[in-house]
Order: structure tokens, then sequence, then C-alpha cells
């Protein structure tokens, strides 16, 4: 009987831990994120982006900065909810040996204009996911 008991015990623990891992699972593509897997950078245009993001907001399209605080070389306003086949055009040329990423930007000020920058670090900020920003890296189709 103790046997018994003990099997079953362990099978509801494992069970246990297995509906925990699937939540966990399902948990971790919810929220503010960005799908760029399909993204082709063209000429002045990243396309192919669906993000989401849970207030209004933008995602911007930034490079490595080479040492630097990343410039934003273009951006594009979001509504809050799921966005798929977005567009974002840059100011010029991307070049994608600059490691391009994308990272959501939340609107803070309520003036629907994308002011983060040099200067004005605390508007518009970024959108993050814990300690870190929600940003993923755009590669060129190969």
């Amino acid at each position: 009987m103790k046997i018994h008991i003990l099997a079953a015990t362990a099978l509801i623990g494992i069970a246990g831990a297995a509906h925990a891992q699937n939540n966990a699972n399902s948990s971790a593509q919810t929220g503010p994120l960005i799908d760029a897997v399909d993204a082709m950078i063209e000429g002045n245009r990243i396309t192919n982006v669906t993000a989401e993001i849970d207030r209004p907001g933008y995602l911007v399209i930034h490079n490595d900065g080479a040492g630097a605080p990343p410039a934003s070389l273009g951006h594009i306003a979001l509504p809050q909810g799921r966005t798929g086949n977005i567009s974002i055009e840059a100011d010029g040329p991307l070049d994608p040996a600059s490691n391009l990423t994308l990272m959501l930007h939340y609107e803070t000020n309520d003036n629907q204009t994308y002011d983060f920058g040099p200067g004005s670090t605390d508007v518009d900020t970024p959108v993050m996911n814990g300690d870190a920003p929600v940003v993923v890296s755009v590669k060129p189709a190969t």
C-alpha cells in the first residue's frame, strides 16, 4: 500500500511540474513581444514584423552604436495590442552590418510623437521585460 501511495504521489508531482512548465511556456508568449523571424531588410525599410504591446507605443529601429548609445534610425507608432505585417521606414539606407535591432518603447508623455533620444531619455522609454528591454536582432536574409 505504501508503494502505491508513493507512486501516486510521485506521479502527481511529475504531472504538476509538467503543468507548471506548460503554463510558463504559454505565459512567456504573452505581453510585449516582437516577432522578427521573417523580417526582411529592404533598402531603408524593415518589413514583415509582428509586435505586441500592452499600451500605445513605438517599434523603433536601432543600430549597435559602435560603443555609443544606439541610434534611433526609424520608428512606427503602435496601438495597444498585437499588430502584424509591420513595415518600418528608416531615415536612410539600413546597413545590416551595423547589427540592427528592433525595440519597443512606450508613449509616456501623451504627445503622440516619439521623443526618446539624446537629452531626452526620460520620455517614451523602452518597454522592459524584467530588467531587460524588449528587443530583437534583425538579420539580413541569406
